[in-house]
């Protein structure tokens, strides 16, 4: 990729981010506070976190990796059961990045 390419790639994103920090500022109140667009507010972040996960995931191919799935998968419930427990997303997270290298380490 050429360097202008490079250049050209950062201003579309630099412009874009600063569209989507901009356009709540822009828009009527009525529009920003309609049914549809709060509760796009509400669920956003959770499909947004689950499509996270499902990309992260490392799929078996041939009949191997399935340890590699296992561990992810096992961390992944600890993420969940630590956030539920602790609230706090600095421990939930240190907790599974802890857990999928421990496991990969006990079952590798």
């Amino acid at each position: 990729m050429e360097t202008i390419d490079i250049i050209y790639m950062l201003i579309a994103l630099v412009l874009g981010a600063q569209i989507c920090r901009l356009i709540p500022l822009v828009l009527p109140k009525t529009i920003i506070s309609h049914p549809i667009l709060q509760k796009l507010n509400r669920i956003l972040p959770l499909i947004i976190m689950i499509l996270l996960v499902l990309t992260s995931l490392a799929l078996p191919k041939e009949g191997t990796g399935y340890t590699l799935l296992i561990a992810q998968v096992l961390a992944l419930i600890t993420v969940i059961l630590s956030y539920h427990w602790f609230k706090n997303i600095l421990i939930s997270v240190s907790l599974g990045v802890l857990n999928v290298n421990l496991l990969i380490w006990l079952l590798g």
